[in-house]
């Protein structure tokens, strides 16, 4: 599956990852839109404090349970 990914900061690539397997008690779900918010700037430019790299962006989304 295709993901945005910061591989180190101003480093930004579109990816092809693993699609995820979800465990007992979680949900798989296919993004229909992503934002981007003011933590996800940060993480770009290295400034985010929380963040290893690389990353995947996109925590404010809209989507369906498949």
């Amino acid at each position: 599956m295709k993901a945005v990914r910061i591989n180190e900061p101003k480093n930004v690539v579109l990816a092809d990852i693993e699609k995820p397997t979800p465990k007992a008690g979680e949900a798989l779900i296919r993004i229909i839109t992503a934002g981007i918010c003011g933590s996800d700037i940060h993480v770009n430019h290295g400034k985010h404090p929380y963040t290893s790299y690389p990353v995947v962006q996109g925590h404010e989304v809209s989507a369906e349970v498949v």
